[in-house]
This record gives structure tokens, sequence and C-alpha cells, in this order.
């Protein structure tokens, strides 16, 4: 055995404290490889953290066995899923963010992927930053930010982003995503990758990530304790989150930035959207037949995704929620991430209000957004440690990895 093998094994045996089944732990490492055992222990780690389980041995042999038994042609390729990709180039990203047409008169041939996402955790486009989705408490309907893109081959950069507009000057406006619209954003992914991450042909070229999902199921995997007895206000919500997801455009300025021949670039998060109202044993039940956009289902069927914890779209705090979506790919690239809090509101593109213009109320209120994610584990295992600290002219945000991390095999540059 690798040392790598021997500590998670050693891992294994003192999270689980089940020695006995040291021959199945070693046949799951031999045939699964340590990176892929690893993420099932942290997925464990992570369910222990949020509730005490009875049979933690009991409930890894459960995550193994699912991989053991699942079909894919080589080790290679059950770990590709784990990767999270960057483009190479800017000319690379950009030419990947134009929607794709298909006509009406195009039919699409129902599948699935060869090799699907696990659904325990967020297939997340790597694009996809903070700067996407704003605080529910943002009574603007469009706005301009900067959105921050990062490649393997070249230094990231900051481009100008309009939110909620199809066009610079357009007098029509249609509201910025907030966080809110990004858990169900999130929950209709998972809910993909759960149902064997479902896609529509049209051509080899046109190739469009699709899913059946009822608003019971979304409202389960938002951890609604009321997921099966859903009020009609409950279901209403979830509803309008997924028609604010598809009438919502981003719009990427380019004329100014002068490495493009296109002047900017529209695209959605969710493409199609079509809802039924069935019967059920009690009363009703909503169906929602979701088409992910061209740009992102690109990004999910080339893997340009992060694989991240859903334990993210569980955080109460909007707030938290937002720097998570910050920390995480500056943590992954470094292992530390410091930064002045007032500088924090401007690259989190926060909504204007009172707090921010003074340190002691910046402090209190990133203090209670904290509370929520120190501690919080990544979908690797590795535990996020964040403090306040006094800087010279601020305060600051501090933040580290601690704990245990999976080297992702190919992942040169870590995920948003």
């Amino acid at each position: 055995m690798t040392d790598h093998e021997k500590y998670v094994l050693s891992e294994i045996i003192r999270i689980t404290g089940d020695s006995k089944s040291k021959a199945f732990w070693t046949k799951a490492l031999k045939e699964l490889g340590a990176n892929a055992v690893a993420e099932d222990l942290g997925e464990l780690k992570a369910q222990t953290h949020r509730e005490r389980k009875k049979n933690p041995a009991a409930y890894l042999t459960t995550l193994l066995k699912e991989r053991i038994n699942f079909k894919s042609p080589t080790k290679k390729e059950r770990l590709k899923k784990l990767n999270s990709f960057f483009p190479n180039t800017q000319a690379d990203l950009f030419k990947n963010l134009i929607p794709v047409i298909i006509s009406k008169d195009e039919k699409g041939i129902t599948s699935n992927m060869e090799i699907p996402y696990s659904g325990k955790n967020i297939p997340y486009p790597t694009f996809l930053g903070p700067e996407f989705f704003t605080l529910s408490t943002n009574k603007k309907k469009s706005d301009k930010v900067k959105a921050t893109f990062r490649f393997k081959d070249e230094p990231q950069i900051e481009v100008e982003m309009l939110r909620g507009k199809t066009e610079p000057g357009s007098k029509l406006v249609y509201g910025i995503p907030t966080i809110q619209h990004w858990r169900v954003f999130c929950a209709i992914q998972i809910a993909w990758a759960q149902k064997n991450s479902g896609l529509v042909k049209y051509g080899e070229d046109k190739k469009l990530c699709s899913v059946t999902v009822s608003t019971k199921e979304i409202a389960k995997i938002l951890g609604r304790k009321n997921w099966q007895h859903l009020s009609k206000k409950d279901v209403i919500w979830i509803s309008d989150k997924i028609a604010g997801l598809h009438s919502m455009p981003y719009y990427i300025l380019l004329e100014k930035f002068g490495k493009s021949d296109k002047k900017g670039i529209k695209f959605y998060l969710i493409g199609d959207v079509g809802s039924a109202n069935m019967k059920a044993k009690r009363g009703e039940e909503t169906i929602h037949y979701i088409t992910f956009s061209s740009v992102v289902s690109w990004q999910l069927l080339n893997r340009h995704a992060v694989i991240r914890a859903k334990e993210m779209i569980h955080i109460k705090s909007e707030l938290a929620c937002k720097i998570w979506l910050y920390l995480e790919p500056n943590l992954r690239a470094n292992g530390i991430a410091n930064i002045g809090l007032l500088n924090l509101i401007k690259v989190l593109n926060l909504p204007t209000t009172g707090w921010h213009k003074y340190k002691s109320q910046r402090k209190r209120e990133f203090e209670k957004a904290i509370k929520e994610i120190n501690g919080q584990r990544l979908a690797d295992g590795q535990k996020m440690v964040i403090t306040i600290e006094k800087g010279l002219s601020d305060w600051l945000l501090a933040a580290h990895l601690e704990g245990y991390s999976i080297k992702l095999p190919g992942e040169r540059q870590p995920g948003n």
C-alpha cells in the first residue's frame, strides 16, 4: 500500500472504530483508489459533523459499495468526475460562454451522461463566482459588477458584467439572481446528478442537460423539514425562483477588455422550463421540466465544474454563502486567505447599507456570518477555519484549511 492509502485506512479505522472490517476497507482502497475512498470518508465526516451517526462504519460501507457497484470503464474515468477544470485561455472561456442556437425543427434524443456525476455533492460550473448572485436585500433590478475568471495558462482577469439586462443601455430590467435563486439552482443541479445526469442530444455538437424534478424533491434537497407537505406558498416560492433563473440574463462586456472580436456575450443559467400540476395521493404535485442553458450545459458535460459540498445550500445566512463562494477557490489555490472587510464588501458586490461605513459594525456583521461556516468542510474533507483579525487600517477576514485533503488528479488550479 502507498503512504496515502495507509493514511486513509488509518483514518477510516480511527473514525469508524471498526478494525474488524479492515479487509473490506483494504479491498475498497485497491479497487477504487485512495482518492475515491477518501471522498466518501469526507462525506462521513461531514454527516457526522451535522448529526451523530449511530453506526459510522455501516454508513461508510454503504457509500463504498455504491462506488464498487458503479460501472465505469476505468479507474481514471471514475476519478475524472472529481476534477474541476478551467479553460486554458481567455479565448477558450469566451467561446464557451456563447449560447448554442437550437432551432425549433431540431428534434432531441433524451439520454444520460456516460459517466454521471455523484448526487452526493453539487456539480458546480467553475466559471460561476460569488458575483453572479446578490443578497435578497438588494433592491436593484440591474447593476454592473466585476466578474473574476480563472484560467490554467493565463492570469485571472476581471471583466465588467451586467446583471439583469439583455444589453447595455436597455431600459428593461429583469432582476438579479439572489442567493435564494442560487440555492434552487444548486438543488436542481443535485437533482440532475442524482437522476444519472440526463441530457438531450441535438447532434454531436449540441447537447443540453435536462432534468424532470418535482417541487417536493427540490424542497427535500434544500433541507426543508416540511418537504412532504409543502404549503401553496412554498410551492410558489420554488416555482418563482426557477422562473427567475430562466428570465434573468447576464451580459459580459468585452469591448473595453480588448481581447475579443465580440462586444459582449449574453447568457442565462436556465434554458427551457415547463411545469405541470399533477394529481397526487395528497392534493397536487408540481413537476418541473427543466433544461439548463447551453452555456451551463457545456460546462457540466465537459466537466468544467468543481465538486462542492451539499451542506453549502443549507447555510441560513446569505452573506455566509457569498463568503463561502469567495473563500473556497482562494483556499484551494493557496491554503490561506486574508482580506480586509471593506475590500471584501467590494469584492462580494454587497448592496450598500449603513454598516459598511463603520469598522466595528463591519466586524460584528461578518462575525455573525462566519459563525455558520466556520468549521464547515469542503467536499474533499478539508475544514475551513475562519477568524476576524485586527489589521493595520481595517479588520481582516483570515481563513485557512486544516484536516484531511484529497489531491484531485490532474487538477492544476482549484475551483470557485
